[in-house]
């Protein structure tokens, strides 16, 4: 047979198989489908009568479809079964056809995070760019994908206005001159409590104490004339370091104190910069900030009582925060010309095509070239024909380039170059953009075929901080840990410190299996814990010293240990005065099993008639017997129930305390709000969608050792996105499935996933 002959036949048999292919598809949907997802009835607002090429134009219905079946999630119970053999083929064809869509992923913008450290590398400069830059999008928990990094105007002249703000600052025409100015209980200012009319702010002494109300929390603003109200104002941009002495009274804990941007007379519009923890005994404290001209310094006790819940005035009988001087020097200099005017200008007699050449080259790590470098060159031309000062035009090159798709993008090709690459690293591990050695090994070759030694060597390095900090944030949510509560009316011991340490138990507990190569397992369930002294004392173990994480291992019997047993977890997924099941078991599906959480489509018109209902569980369970959400439920209340033994703040119960809030009550001429608490029985125990029944911590975490493999490389998964700045596909799966596989022999240690992720052939494409 000729060659063209075969290659038609060939083709032919494929076209052939391929049409045999979506038949035996359709006729499975026919068969097990379309009577819920047809012509008349669209469950879900999923509709799948129809030919399986035209399906394939959604991929996310696709996805979502191979999931359900993958899981045997659908067909439902009550539907007649297909045997495996046949959902097993319609998998694998859907799966074909998804892997022949090819990828089409979305350019990927610097966040916020991303560009404050950028500029702390680049320039020296340690500056907190929230209040210029908008937030990003998060999708799916992460802000790095591209997908959701749209460009609106109102960005746009965010990013200029940025741009012009660092050109004119880390570019000055004239050292700047440095000056202290000290301050004491004559020019303090504090909060009134005028939401409550009780307790409140107030000198004593030599010392201005605060006591700690909301919600306009207590704060210390100071004035530079005793006589006037008029706030302390920064004169310019800057370096500045605050000595304040200050002390806690009344507390065997210490306290928190927060330094804030903002009017002290309007604490609404705080933003909090700092926080200090101040440990009992400590008299003083020492820090650095970098602020802008404008800026208002504000510092707020974070120790306070809730809103609107206190309306007998009285006086203050529990914690404060003593004031006793706070100290402000800058703008501090400890170079001139500093660090950044001379990375920026290294010749001062640089033409107008070197300027850009070389600042182009120093932003992005890539040559200019083409129109895009003639545009910047010719605008350097003119003003320096126009007579313009070369600060001017230096400042002018720098904020072009700064507000230039060059640098506010990540540039990707299909297949990275080796500078690409660089920047996918450094941007996964670091925050930031790569150093030169980072730069040297991507460009000789070696990054590309042994990235493993630089993969270890930025491991080692402090910016690799960043990484834990930024991905721990996002992945576990810690930020929210104190969005509720605790009501101190009905947890009167949990103290801010305590709150405190908590939000950081998820960061220091990665940090630690990342920097020793332990197993990712113990994110499921472990033998030891990371505490410090106040966590140590709230989950009644030996006593830790100091403020810093340490592992204590835990004693037999213990049920702490991985993350869902950690406070911060339990009080993340609470409110103020309950638990919430379903929080607790979508955050497990979500941020451990890495499953996508949604309601369906329709969950608005079928609410569950919950009417008679007395308890959580009763709704809940109503909630079940709908088809529609069903499917989620099933797998989510088991898991949350289960924790149901640990209350809003993470220490064990035995029964719900159930808060009402009564009616304010007038007592005299005071106004108070009163709590009514009642006990009610837990009954924890369901069963998962397996048939397992979990009913306690102890059995939680045996259904969820059951599933470590899931578990490992839905973690892997969320490493695996974070590291490429998008979310993971159904094509993605089988990259995740050889990344577990790799690291199967070194005990599913978190080092060994990062290493495996970066030397995986996926890392190199877009």
């Amino acid at each position: 047979m000729t060659r063209p002959a075969s290659a038609l036949l060939l083709a032919v048999w494929l076209a052939t198989s391929a049409l045999l292919a979506d038949s035996k598809v359709e006729q499975f949907f026919a068969r097990h489908c379309v009577g819920c997802h047809g012509a008349e009835q669209q469950n879900g607002n999923v509709r799948l009568d129809m030919p399986v090429r035209n399906l394939v134009v959604d991929v996310e219905l696709l996805e979502s479809v191979v999931t359900v079946l993958r899981a045997g999630e659908m067909p439902p119970k009550s539907a007649s079964a297909p045997d495996a053999r046949s959902v097993g083929e319609v998998v694998r064809v859907l799966q074909e056809q998804l892997g022949s869509q090819g990828s089409n992923h979305s350019l990927k913008r610097v966040t916020r995070s991303e560009y404050t450290n950028t500029m702390h590398d680049l320039f020296g400069i340690a500056f907190d760019f929230e209040g210029l830059l908008p937030p990003e999008h998060v999708e799916r928990g992460f802000d790095k994908f591209g997908d959701v990094h749209l460009m609106s105007p109102s960005q746009v002249m965010a990013y200029l206005k940025t741009a012009r703000f660092i050109a004119e600052h880390v570019l000055p025409g004239v050292k700047p001159e440095s000056k202290t100015w000290e301050f004491d209980v004559r020019h303090f200012h504090g909060s009134k409590n005028f939401a409550t009319g009780g307790g409140g702010d107030y000198s004593d002494g030599d010392d201005y104490v605060l006591t700690g109300f909301r919600p306009y929390r207590s704060n210390l603003h100071f004035s530079i004339d005793p006589e006037r109200h008029d706030q302390f104002v920064i004169p310019e941009f800057g370096v500045y370091r605050l000595d304040v002495k200050a002390r806690s009274e009344n507390s065997k804990e210490g306290e928190v104190v927060g330094i804030n941007i903002g009017d002290g007379r309007y604490p609404t519009s705080f933003r909090l910069v700092q926080r200090i923890a101040l440990p009992h005994g400590s008299n003083s404290f020492t820090t650095r900030l970098t602020l802008k001209a404008g800026d208002q310094l504000a510092f707020t006790f974070d120790s306070a009582r809730v809103p609107g819940r206190s309306l007998v005035k009285h006086s203050h009988t529990g914690p404060a925060m003593r004031f006793t001087q706070v100290r402000v020097t800058g703008p501090l200099t400890d170079q001139w010309p500093t660090v950044a005017m001379e990375r920026l200008v290294p010749n001062s007699k640089m033409k107008p095509s070197q300027l850009v050449d070389h600042i182009g080259m120093f932003l992005t790590q890539r040559p200019l070239v083409g129109e895009d470098r003639k545009v910047f060159v010719n605008m350097a031309r003119e003003q320096q024909k126009a007579g313009t000062s070369s600060l001017a035009i230096t400042r002018s090159v720098l904020t072009a380039l700064l507000t230039s798709p060059h640098f506010i993008y990540k540039s990707e090709s299909s297949e990275l170059t080796p500078v690409e690459r660089a920047h996918r690293l450094s941007y996964f591990l670091w925050n930031s953009v790569p150093d030169v050695e980072l730069l040297n090994s991507a460009k000789s070759g070696t990054l590309a075929a042994t990235p493993s030694v630089q993969v270890e060597r930025m491991l080692k390095d402090p910016k690799v901080a960043r990484f834990i900090d930024d991905f721990t944030r996002q992945w576990l949510e810690l930020e929210k840990v104190d969005d509720f509560g605790p009501d101190v009316r009905v947890f009167k011991d949990v103290r801010r410190m305590t709150v405190d340490s908590m939000g950081r138990e998820g960061r220091e507990l990665f940090h630690y299996l990342l920097e020793y190569g332990m197993s990712m397992e113990n994110f499921i369930d472990s033998d030891f814990v990371m505490v410090n002294d106040r966590l140590a004392r709230f989950y009644g173990l030996a006593a830790v010293d100091g403020d810093s994480f340490v592992p204590v291992q835990l004693p037999v019997g213990s049920e702490r240990g991985g993350l869902v047993a950690q406070a911060g977890f339990l009080k993340l997924t609470s409110l103020d005065f309950t638990t919430s099941p379903i929080h607790r078991g979508s955050w497990i599906l979500k941020n451990l099993y890495n499953e996508r959480i949604e309601p369906p489509a329709d969950v608005l018109i079928n609410e569950p008639d919950i009417r008679g209902t007395t308890t959580v569980r009763e709704a809940i369970l109503k909630h079940q017997q709908l088809q529609s959400c069903s499917r989620c439920h099933s797998k989510i209340d088991p898991l949350g129930f289960a924790l149901e033994y640990y209350d809003p703040v993470g220490r064990k119960r035995n029964v719900y305390r159930h808060v009402e809030e009564l009616p304010i009550q007038q007592k005299g001429t005071s106004f108070t709000k009163e709590l009514r608490i009642t006990s009610v029985p837990i009954n924890a125990a369901m069963k998962l969608p397996n048939g397992r029944e979990v009913r306690d911590m102890t059995t939680l975490k045996t259904a969820l050792m059951a599933d470590k493999d899931q578990i490992i490389k839905g973690i892997i998964g969320k490493l695996f996105s974070y590291a490429h700045g998008r979310e993971i596909t159904l094509r993605d799966r089988p990259d995740i499935d050889a990344i577990f596989v790799s690291i199967t022999e070194e005990g599913f240690s978190l080092r060994a996933a990062i290493h495996a992720i970066v030397a995986h052939p996926s890392f190199g494409r877009r």
